[in-house]
């Protein structure tokens, strides 16, 4: 019997086909300072073995898995996780990732030293495989910057990472639309003046591979996204800064695929071009500290 102590937060994690991380996450879960109330892992229909990696977990207390026998999609299988939650908070997390040891302690801290935030997200290391570290995040830490974010059409918190109050989740659920819907759900929260927050810490590595979703990004997913933010927010995005946008968040994540450092140096290069108020701001933010 373990003697960690529990926080009360079920983790929800939506799986398609991610077999191969399976145990590298769940690993991470079970080496957390503490404990969740539940992990939740929705298997979206997947053909891989899966199945077999959480059959070797079924001990694990905590651990409730639902299986769905097709491929729902992921907005689908995040509203079954969100319905099935019990818990205080409800936190996100993606299959293919890794939780540092501290990221549910730390957050569960924060959110209950300050009941006014609802949705609390943190700071993570991007990687690929064999834990080559690229890069890190550099969202900001208070609400109003966060909210200034979403007005403009892009981020202001990284979704897999976020800690949310569950009567505040479940009062919301994901729109069938994909890419986009985790800029469209937290756009709405924003509206409807729910309280943000990210810790300045980096808690969370996300694994870049071929296969995520951030690395097949398409136009069409950009121009949902811009399309969301002019429905939620009233705005009108012309289609020059759609492509725009396109054209930088393809070429960052492009060099974050490359492991050549002359080829990753160009796609970075092209990214600043389109997008110069990304540098301006880490740049900022080094000088701060």
């Amino acid at each position: 019997m373990s003697k960690k102590p529990k926080a009360d937060v079920c983790v929800i994690v939506p799986n398609f086909n991610n077999g191969r991380y399976l145990d590298e996450f769940i690993q991470s879960v079970i080496h957390s300072t503490v404990e969740p109330a539940m992990l939740l892992i929705v298997d979206d229909g997947s053909t891989d073995d899966s199945a077999e990696k959480l059959s070797k977990y079924s001990t694990l207390s905590y651990l409730k898995v639902i299986s769905l026998e097709t491929n729902k999609g992921l907005t689908t299988a995040l509203n079954i996780a969100i319905e099935y939650a019990h818990a205080k908070y409800i936190m996100r997390a993606d299959p293919d990732d890794i939780l540092l040891p501290e990221k549910i302690y730390r957050q569960f801290v924060f959110m209950e030293q300050h009941p006014e935030v609802d949705i609390l997200g943190c700071n993570l290391i991007y990687f690929r495989d064999h834990h080559h570290q690229i890069n890190t995040s550099n969202f900001p830490t208070d609400h109003k910057s966060i909210v200034k974010a979403y007005q403009k059409g892009e981020h202001g918190v990284q979704h897999p990472t976020v800690f949310i109050r569950s009567e505040v989740y479940k009062r919301y659920r994901y729109q069938p639309v994909f890419p986009g819907e985790d800029y469209e759900i937290f756009a709405r929260m924003v509206k409807d003046g729910r309280r943000f927050a990210n810790l300045k810490d980096k808690l969370y590595l996300m694994r870049v591979h071929a296969g995520s979703s951030t690395s097949n990004l398409q136009l069409s997913g950009i121009k949902n996204t811009f399309a969301f933010r002019d429905k939620i927010f009233g705005a009108r995005t012309g289609i020059l800064r759609i492509k725009t946008y396109f054209i930088h968040i393809s070429h960052y994540h492009k060099y974050q695929m490359s492991s050549n450092f002359f080829i990753s140096g160009y796609y970075l290069f092209i990214a600043i071009v389109f997008h110069p108020s990304k540098l301006f701001k880490r740049m900022f933010s080094f000088l701060k500290k």
